[in-house]
């Protein structure tokens, strides 16, 4: 019961991290608000959470909509009397389409609207709730160097500017108490298993699972991480080091 009496939401609540993350954050204790675009996932996130005893709330909420911002949250304080963590799960646009030449300035557009917007709109509103209860937990999921240089330009741009708006919060926000951080996955290929969130095979050579971003979330959002502020963390398993897995090279042959 790490996380007792706490408030978590999550922007961008779908079926691989987000999901990890709920679920693991319900079973330390946490009270959880959802909030998606789309609701299927969301809402079997949700389900796998009340048949464990756990409190969730979804709300069907596009971030890059500043009104619908303000519902979900209204809804959640209403709810749950506040917030003290908040995971920007949001983006997407990850592709290994690297010709500049031929992208839609449209997709640009998108990538960064789906990346940086979606945590702006969320935490601009969030603060004095967060300062109210004492100071909290801002993350926003970003991706690991490795994984933005394989990237497209437009996804590199958006994740890389995450990281830069986390670190700047940090700076910020130090005053009200409020931790913020940039999470930095490499490519999660295994998937979320059913049952009990535990953690996954210690070794390094294997592939990525979300476990492993909820438990790092799970950390920097408890008290034992309460010193700990402006992280970029990245969880890859080496790749930004350049390491060869043989295990993670033959998934992407």
């Amino acid at each position: 019961m790490r996380l007792k009496d706490k408030v978590l939401l999550i922007g961008g609540a779908g079926s691989n991290m987000s999901r990890a993350t709920a679920l693991l954050f319900a079973q330390e204790g946490a009270k959880v608000a959802l909030a998606a675009r789309t609701t299927e996932k969301m809402e079997e996130t949700a389900g796998r959470i009340r048949a464990n005893g756990g409190d969730v709330l979804t709300h069907q909420t596009d971030l890059t909509d500043a009104a619908q911002v303000e519902s979900l949250i209204d809804a959640t304080v209403a709810e749950f009397g506040g917030v003290d963590c908040f995971i920007h799960a949001a983006g997407g646009y990850f592709s290994t389409e690297h010709d500049i030449t031929t992208m839609d300035p449209e997709y640009w557009d998108g990538a960064l609207q789906n990346n940086l917007r979606t945590l702006f709109n969320p935490v601009r509103s969030l603060v004095p709730i967060l300062e109210k209860r004492g100071g909290g937990c801002i993350i926003t999921i970003s991706a690991g160097e490795r994984v933005r240089q394989d990237a497209n330009a437009a996804y590199a741009a958006a994740k890389s500017g995450m990281v830069a708006t986390a670190k700047n919060l940090a700076k910020e926000l130090y005053d009200k108490n409020i931790r913020v951080h940039a999470l930095c996955p490499g490519i999660i290929w295994d998937p979320l298993p059913d049952g009990e969130i535990t953690p996954v095979a210690t070794q390094l050579e294997r592939l990525g699972n979300p476990i492993d971003i909820a438990y790092a979330a799970l950390w920097l959002c408890s008290d034992e991480g309460a010193w700990a502020t402006g992280l970029e963390l990245t969880i890859d398993g080496g790749d930004s080091l350049f390491i060869d897995s043989p295990i993670r090279r033959e998934v992407l042959a």
